[in-house]
Order: structure tokens, then C-alpha cells, then sequence
């Protein structure tokens, strides 16, 4: 019997840069080999968004012809993940009656399908629709209904949507570059999935995504991914505020970005630019106007903060001015810098925090959840609006 062979390529679009993984699996074991990987800077898009899309679709060929020369090899399906575009939660419930008779998988299919429609009738994308509970006559924290018997199923499920004519440009620049998307996975999902520990996500846990021109949350608890959102501010903004501050160019305003906060370089940060305080300040009021903002983010939608226990932080933006310190002061919660832990012979680069989402891409793969936007519309299904009231019930049931 011939061991199966699979490759599979990972495609990272964001606004700072662009960034494709290949990588075989074969053997019995499906053991993982990394074949290729290219990285360009990103052209023609900010915040997440594309405006010029000749400038975005040359960067994306660029940076998949590396990987590609690199595995010996031409890919013509990957897998994306998808930055900006307003990427945002909805939670929302649906219900059937079924009148004391033992749930049968065709109960639970008839539920699922009456949650899609629910949602199937706007004008946004859909890139997740997941179920994350069942209640049974009130009774909640139900994983699998099958077998029992009640008068009423409640399901409750988390969508995550993006602007639609945003996510079809973005495909149009991936179809022209002669490449096919195998699945669309949101950037903070994606993220957040490749940097996890299951405890986390399990006692409840926030992963911030700090980009380049965006900045996004995952919040996961009880193994379900619970929220998403995402800010159209990153590192490209905070270079920009240090060069009209200090009347620095693009390139002189990244390198004080990336010094400022740091210990032990007195020497090098004195070199960069004189009034180092002044930068420091400059920088440290930029983050934590970006976890401020994301806190807010949870807190008006109704998010229950008292559920979180941890704070992840990855990105390449994880990595300069104590980002976890600053974190762990404004939400009150242990942080840490999540990088990927893969497999061995991985080059060490691709360890980085900005790299996470290429390993949460393949995770998602691994691991791929019942996702209602896949089963029923694929990646570019729609959505409605939701509340989180829903979810705070649900959240609420399972700690009982």
C-alpha cells in the first residue's frame, strides 16, 4: 500500500507583508517537511485593505515565485488568510422543536441548517459560521445532543464576517497571481491558532494579533473560538506617528520604532536619535491606545470580560517596546509573546510571532472545526447581524 503524499501551501496576505509557506506531509504519519517559503513586503494594500491592486497581485506572485523556487515546485491552490476588511462577530441562536422524541442526527442537521439561514441573507462575507453549543430544554453546556430526549434544541453559534468587496478583491488579486483559494481563514483566527495552548483555550483567552497595518483579537474559552475583531492600526501607523513627531524618514522612523522600550542598547538607541525619552513616550502611548482600543471593543458588544484568564500576544508588533508588560497592565491578566512551536528542521525564522498565522493556517487544516460558511455556502457565503447577549448565557451555563 503507497503512503499518501499531500502538499499543501499557506498564504499569509497582510499589509506590511506578504508571506507563503509550503510545506509536504507523507508517510503514514503524515509527517511534515518545510519545501519552501518566500516573504515580500506588501504593495498596494493599508490597513488591511486593497487600493491598488496591480502593485498587491505583483507582491503576491513575487512572494509565492520564492517559495516556489525554493520547493523545486509550482503550487496552484493555497490556502489564504484574510486581513482587514472589517472583520467582525456575530452570536446568535437558533431553535427546534422536537416535542419529546430522542435527538437524531437529522435533528441536529435540520438545527444547523435553520442557523445558516438565519444569518444567509445580507450583504458581507462569511469566512466562519460555527456552532459552539446546544441547550436542551434550557439546559445548557451540551456537546453532543445525540440520544437524549427533550421539547426544545437551542444551538448557538459564532460568525465571523468581512466586508464582501473586499474579500472578492482580494480573491481576484490571488486568482490573477494564477493561484486557486483552497479556503479563506480570518487573519485573527488564523493567528491565534498558531500560537495557542490548550489550557488557554480551555480556561479562556484573548490572542492579540499585533500587524503592520492591522491589529486583531481571537478570544477563545472552552476550547470554542468565541469573538473576533480587528483595528485598521499597526506598526506601519506607529512608524508614521515617530516620523512627523521627529522629522524622520520612513526607514530612520522603523529602526526607532524597533530599539525604543528595548534594554541594554543605550548605545545604539543613542545613535538612532538623541531624544530616545520622548520616543519611548511616543511609542508606549501608541500601544496602549491599541489595547485600549481592543478592550473597548470587547466591553461594547457586551463581551464577558470575567471570562478571560490569559493574554496572548503575537505579531511581529509583539516583539518591540514590552508590548506584553503594557498588555498585562491595561487587562489585568498573565501575558505572554506566543511563537509557533512546529515541527523539527524548521528554519528558525519561521519561529517568529509574525509568522504565526502561516502555522495557524496549517493548523486550521489539521483541526478544521464543523464550519457551517464551508458545509453549506464556502468561503463567500453572508451574514447578518448578531448580539452577544447569547453568548454571555452560554459562557454563563458552562461555568455552572
Amino acid at each position: 500500500m503507497r503512503s499518501s503524499h499531500k502538499t499543501i501551501a499557506a498564504l499569509d496576505i497582510g499589509s506590511s507583508k506578504i508571506a507563503c509557506l509550503i510545506v509536504e506531509q507523507a508517510g503514514k504519519r503524515q509527517e511534515r517537511h518545510v519545501s519552501g517559503f518566500g516573504f515580500q513586503p506588501a504593495e498596494g494594500i493599508k490597513g488591511g485593505v486593497v487600493f491598488d491592486a496591480c502593485a498587491a497581485e505583483q507582491s503576491i506572485r513575487a512572494a509565492v515565485d520564492k517559495a516556489e523556487r525554493l520547493a523545486g515546485q509550482t503550487i496552484d491552490e493555497v490556502h489564504v488568510c484574510l486581513n482587514g476588511g472589517r472583520i467582525q462577530s456575530h452570536n446568535y441562536g437558533a431553535k427546534l422543536e422536537i416535542a419529546g422524541a430522542r435527538i437524531k442526527e437529522s435533528h441536529i442537521e435540520v438545527l444547523l441548517r435553520k442557523g445558516w439561514q438565519h444569518v444567509a441573507h445580507s450583504d458581507d462575507a462569511i469566512l466562519h459560521a460555527q456552532q459552539i453549543g446546544f441547550a436542551l430544554d434550557g439546559a445548557g453546556g451540551i456537546d453532543n445532543p445525540m440520544g437524549y430526549r427533550g421539547q426544545h434544541l437551542f444551538a448557538d453559534f459564532h460568525v465571523v464576517s468581512a466586508d464582501l468587496g473586499h474579500v472578492r478583491q482580494l480573491l481576484s488579486c490571488i486568482e490573477d497571481s494564477y493561484l486557486s483559494p483552497a479556503s479563506v481563514i480570518a487573519a485573527p483566527y488564523a493567528g491565534a491558532l498558531g500560537v495557542l495552548r490548550q489550557k488557554e483555550a480551555q480556561e479562556g483567552v484573548v490572542v492579540i494579533d499585533l500587524g503592520g497595518g492591522t491589529s486583531s483579537l481571537a478570544v477563545f474559552a472552552h476550547d470554542r473560538f468565541i469573538m473576533a475583531a480587528s483595528l485598521a492600526k499597526g506598526g506601519q501607523q506607529i512608524t508614521g506617528a515617530l516620523a512627523r513627531q521627529f522629522g524622520l524618514d520612513k526607514a530612520r522612523a522603523e529602526q526607532l520604532k524597533l530599539h525604543v522600550g528595548r534594554q541594554g542598547d543605550e548605545e545604539n538607541r543613542a545613535f538612532l536619535h538623541p531624544t530616545i525619552p520622548q520616543a519611548d513616550e511616543l511609542v508606549r502611548r501608541q500601544m496602549t491606545g491599541i489595547f485600549l482600543h481592543q478592550k473597548k471593543q470587547m466591553i461594547d458588544v457586551g463581551f464577558p470580560l470575567q471570562a478571560l484568564k490569559y493574554i496572548v500576544l503575537t505579531g511581529g508588533g509583539s516583539l518591540y517596546y514590552n508590548a506584553s508588560r503594557l498588555a498585562a497592565e491595561i487587562f489585568g491578566l498573565p501575558t505572554r509573546i506566543g511563537a509557533s512551536q512546529p515541527f523539527p528542521g524548521v528554519p528558525s525564522q519561521l519561529l517568529s510571532p509574525a509568522f504565526a498565522a502561516l502555522w495557524g493556517i496549517l493548523a486550521y487544516q489539521d483541526n478544521k472545526p464543523l464550519d457551517l460558511a464551508e458545509r453549506f455556502a464556502g468561503p463567500l457565503g453572508k451574514t447578518g447581524k448578531g448580539s452577544f447577549a447569547r453568548l454571555g448565557n452560554w459562557l454563563h451555563r458552562l461555568a455552572e
